[in-house]
């Protein structure tokens, strides 16, 4: 049982005198406010202390921040400040152990509600408030018992250990999402993302002589000045394949400026005006005003050289900013760029593709391997015009752009997803120490949501309901054949029977000789084509037949004699578990090979992420989808439906069988 107690009967000020000796060195201590902790600040000799009257620090003793107490600045001193030195700002007490667990007074003390009474017990201006010592002393708290205290700090942990995985999981989320956008760029700048086909029959020829011309036109009218020639593109510095249609360039041939800003003289800026952009103003997406300078009309005048228009890319080029890349909104007029912000302008190139594509990880790569200088590294103009890059078709750029777009909104609205599960969690752990706190150790872990989402945490089931050989898995393998392919047997092959027996036998709890890795198609068993099917072909259950679609192959199955024996034959060999087995196999009687797919693949990584007790949420499901394979991308719009899809049917995974993995 708890009591109330005040803080000043546990509390004991500790004021052991000392006059510094000249000649002597003495240890000095800091308190890092936050509650970050009490550690040695430095050692000094006597003689450059101005304080000569201090007082004595003492290991295990509380001490506290007269001025910075309401801050956090306060904690148990350890051993390396032991006989250290303080001032009169700073008080040590002695605690009374009999009392107080030290464990749980260092977590009290690291509680909002400390936080709160060190404030109500501060007084004096905004800047400048005290804490009052009787004030403090007088607080009153209702003290569990040593028993509980210890109870407490022991779930604590726990607690901790638990949150810790959650953040650790959540940063890794944010990562994935950062390599899921740049998948998408990568992809997109190499002719991947979208079709290539043009309904006007352009070619890169033609991409080619329309940009040669207007560039001419711009020299003609004066609007931009010749450039000196660059060396013709080799094949050896092409990087990569991309499509017939599209073209290689150098920035410069599909350029109508480049060049960086200056700063006016003794910066000399205005109150309003033309907005001057610097490195700090240029961010990926778009344009940030924050500390925004201004400079007035002459001098915007005298800088011409330097105006920036709509549509213009704007590059940071030097400092730890570098790549940083904004595309300047269509509804701005003008403005100017310092020395550290480069302008692109582009030739008969849609803005936002130029956007992206500076943004890729390719071009970014061509960023950071041209730089020069020690220090403040920086991109010097002429590496930038010679940079290689793919160009397709307007009509492609297009589709590239609006597909971008989408894609980009989908990664935009999982990172604020997970940032707002990081923001719950946060809070939750606050909510949950303060219960611990309160001695409400009986806290529940169903009640410890990690995520936003309202994924549970399943539990790891193990039992094998039945051990199969290679006879058993050709009976099960046939008996699905012959259920699933009768309404739409043209439908039904390989892959189709491929994800249904990996369905099964980790639904379904069997065990067999199958080892599955991950495919383009979703899990995958070599021991299929190699094992049961020549086992299917030999009982005389079915013929396989393989055709030729190009470079695609689809296989068929066609009954044979013995064929008619399987649903006998299953029922004789899985008697125990034709129930739950047919059950599933119910549920995908009207579905065709893809949505197998999606639902073994979905299904695969959700059991995965339980084989390894990991955290996870819908959206963390999505990006380990996503991640199997760059074609599961296609998938992107129906992912939400596959999840509920298996939560309606009652068929998730419980982290049955063996982690699904690349060969």
């Amino acid at each position: 049982m708890g009591r109330v107690i005040k803080f000043k009967d546990f509390l004991k000020r500790s004021k052991i005198p000392i006059e510094i000796n000249d000649t002597e060195k003495y240890k000095r201590v800091t308190i890092k406010i936050k509650h970050g902790g009490v550690s040695l600040r430095d050692e000094e000799i006597g003689k450059l202390i101005g304080t000569k009257k201090q007082f004595v620090l003492k290991e295990g003793q509380f001490i506290l921040s007269k001025i910075d107490a309401r801050y956090g600045a306060f904690g148990i001193a350890p051993q390396e400040v032991d006989n250290a030195i303080i001032t009169g700002n700073f008080w040590a007490y002695n605690v009374d152990f009999n009392l107080i667990d030290i464990d749980w007074f260092n977590q009290f003390t690291n509680s909002q509600f400390f936080y709160d009474l060190c404030e109500r017990a501060s007084s004096g201006i905004t800047h400048r408030k005290y804490l009052s010592e009787d004030s403090f002393l007088n607080n009153e708290i209702d003290l569990p018992s040593l028993d509980d205290q210890k109870k407490s700090i022991k779930k604590i942990s726990e607690l901790k250990n638990t949150f810790s995985l959650a953040s650790a999981e959540i940063t890794h989320q944010l990562d994935l999402i950062k390599d899921l956008r740049q998948a998408f760029l990568r992809e997109a700048m190499q002719g991947k993302l979208v079709s290539n086909e043009t309904s006007d029959g352009k070619t890169g020829a033609d991409l080619l002589q329309e940009i040669q011309t207007e560039k001419e036109k711009l020299i003609k009218e004066k609007k931009i000045k010749k450039s000196k020639p660059l060396p013709p593109i080799s094949k050896e510095e092409i990087p990569f394949e991309i499509p017939e249609n599209w073209v290689w360039f150098r920035v410069d041939d599909i350029s109508s400026k480049i060049g960086s800003g200056s700063t006016p003289k003794g910066s000399n800026y205005s109150l309003k005006g033309y907005p001057f952009f610097r490195s700090q103003n240029i961010h990926n997406d778009g344009l940030v005003y924050d500390d925004i300078k201004f400079i007035d009309e002459e001098t915007h005048q005298k800088m011409n050289g330097t105006t920036v228009y709509n549509n213009d890319l704007l590059l940071n080029i030097t400092g730890g900013s570098l790549g940083r890349c904004a595309l300047v909104p269509d509804d701005f007029e003008e403005g100017n760029v310092s020395q550290h912000v480069c302008i692109i302008r582009g030739i008969k190139i849609i803005p936002k593709f130029y956007h992206y594509l500076v943004l890729s990880p390719y071009f970014q790569s061509l960023i950071f391997k041209s730089t020069t200088g020690a220090g403040r590294e920086g991109l010097p103009k002429y590496n930038l015009e010679q940079f290689i890059i793919g160009i397709p078709l307007l009509d492609i750029q297009n589709r590239i752009v609006s597909k971008l777009n989408e894609l980009m909104t989908y990664c935009d609205e999982l990172e604020k997803s997970v940032k707002e599960s990081q923001s719950y969690n946060e809070q939750l752990l606050q909510q949950v120490l303060r219960e611990a706190l309160e001695g409400k150790n009986e806290i529940k872990n169903e009640d410890l949501k990690l995520v936003a989402d309202k994924s549970p945490i399943y539990s790891i089931y193990k039992d094998i309901q039945k051990k199969c050989d290679t006879g058993d898995m050709a009976i099960l393998a046939g008996y699905i054949i012959k259920k699933l392919s009768t309404q739409n047997s043209k439908d039904f092959g390989r892959v189709k029977l491929q994800k249904m027996l990996h369905l099964v036998e980790y639904h379904c709890q069997l065990s067999s000789e199958l080892k599955y890795q991950k495919n383009v198609a979703g899990p995958y068993a070599w021991e299929l084509e190699h094992v049961i099917e020549p086992k299917l072909k030999s009982l005389r259950f079915f013929e396989i037949k393989k055709d030729m679609f190009g470079a695609t192959s689809k296989v068929t199955y066609n009954s044979l004699s013995a064929s008619k024996e399987l649903p006998s034959l299953f029922s004789r060999e899985f008697k125990d578990q034709a129930e739950s087995i047919n059950n599933l196999l119910d549920k995908f009687q009207d579905k065709n090979w893809e949505f197998c797919e999606r639902i073994s693949t979905m299904y695969a990584v959700w059991n995965n992420r339980l084989i390894r007790k990991e955290l996870f949420t819908n959206e963390i499901l999505k990006q380990d989808f996503l991640a199997w394979d760059d074609k599961k991308k296609r998938f992107i719009d129906v992912l939400d439906h596959t999840i509920e899809w298996i939560r309606k049917e009652k068929i998730e995974p419980v982290g049955f069988g063996e982690f699904i993995d690349k060969k």
